[in-house]
């Protein structure tokens, strides 16, 4: 990405904004890519281990015949 920068900043003196322009773009693209991952995979974030014990409760009270906590 720096060299793709290198002419739009030729007007700088010795291309010093460079660097900063280079990090701020980098942190958004980062950003982005972090969001891109979370809405392929929303599931990582989710506690589905409660949700899954929670079905694992109600269905072990439907097999076993007996009353329970109704799976809280």
């Amino acid at each position: 990405m720096p060299l793709g920068l290198y002419d739009a900043f030729s007007g700088s003196w010795n291309h010093a904004m460079l660097i900063p322009a280079t990090a701020v773009i980098s942190t958004m693209l980062i950003g982005i890519e972090e969001i891109g991952t979370q809405l392929e995979e929303p599931f990582t974030v989710l506690p589905m281990q409660a949700f899954c014990n929670k079905i694992y409760n109600w269905c072990m009270e439907i097999v076993s015949w007996a009353p329970g906590d109704n799976g809280r």
